[in-house]
């Protein structure tokens, strides 16, 4: 296919602004990953075309996965595919995404369970990092490809959220004791728009926390995971909605295994209830959204070194 004389606006109209005002070594790497992998960006559904996509399969009630790759994570298995670990990458993934130990037996474990859970993804949600478009081809060519910013239901007028109306609703977040309180006593007061967070029987699950430093009853990542997999299949629950680091996308993989619906957010699952974080505080957008009703997470839930990675605090 012939590359549009607009590709430029493409990838600055499709890129996180923060991304986009990165260095000009960024901008230069995010232009040419979509030049060279236009094929698939040219792919990414509307706005509008990917709300309706997510209601439609939150509607249909069969089991779907929908998911994002975390930056460090793909960077990893971008690495683990050209045949080696970089330096840098065994300390950010423990800092960044929570897993551990860090070291190349481990991380060939793990990006080799992320190759294979992301052969589950029906709907990606894609933004343009290292490793990005080397996982698609991969594992999910044939997935529905978005703007991630556009799987957050606050950002359109009629959300797929609402349609979790009347739904068990499974929230799989470290910070599960702040979601339950902001959901049952400021539900109503978090957003101007109602249908974003509409009445369902919400369950929290609390998930393992492990980045930043912090320190955990498992001796590995892997039995982390399992551990929660196992606490998982055990609730009773329509669908899933999922942010807890490196463990998010396999458990999402899992839980479409059992025959669910699960919706990975990511970072972005804490804004859904009304939690602050450091990642969201200067950004006139979200500011719009803060109100009196909106908090931070618990002091036990902020790791003992939350400046190595301060986003959600």
């Amino acid at each position: 296919m012939t590359l549009s004389k607009n590709l430029k606006q493409f990838v600055k109209s499709n890129t996180p602004l923060a991304k986009w005002k990165g260095s000009i070594y960024t901008k230069a790497i995010i232009l040419k990953n979509h030049v060279k992998n236009y094929d698939i960006y040219q792919q990414i559904l509307s706005p509008q075309q990917s709300n309706e996509l997510v209601t439609n399969l939150i509607k249909d009630s069969k089991p779907f996965m929908i998911s994002r790759f975390g930056s460090t994570e793909a960077y990893c298995v971008h690495e683990y595919l050209k045949g080696g670990y970089k330096g840098s990458i065994f300390e950010s993934i423990s800092n960044d995404s929570g897993f551990f130990p860090a070291d190349e037996k481990h991380l060939d474990r793990f990006s080799q369970l992320f190759l294979e859970s992301s052969k589950s993804i029906d709907v990606l949600g894609v933004w343009f990092q290292i490793g990005e478009p080397e996982i698609i081809r991969n594992s999910c060519p044939k997935a529905s490809f978005v703007e991630l910013n556009t799987l957050e239901p606050y950002y359109h007028n009629d959300p797929w959220s609402k349609n979790l109306e009347g739904k068990k609703v499974l929230v799989i977040h470290p910070f599960a004791e702040t979601i339950s309180s902001q959901y049952k006593n400021h539900r109503k007061l978090l957003f101007e728009n109602q249908s974003i967070l509409p009445e369902f029987e919400l369950i929290t699950f609390k998930a393992v926390q492990s980045l930043a430093g912090t320190q955990t009853q498992f001796n590995t990542w892997f039995d982390a995971y399992d551990w929660m997999c196992n606490k998982i299949k055990d609730q009773d629950f329509d669908i899933a909605i999922i942010g807890c680091g490196a463990y998010g996308l396999p458990l999402a993989a899992y839980i479409k295994s059992l025959g669910k619906q699960a919706l990975h957010l990511g970072g972005a699952t804490q804004i859904l209830f009304g939690i602050k974080g450091n990642r969201w505080d200067k950004i006139p957008f979200f500011q719009s959204l803060y109100n009196e009703s909106w908090v931070r997470c618990r002091p036990d839930d902020v790791p003992t070194s939350p400046s190595k990675y301060p986003a959600y605090w």
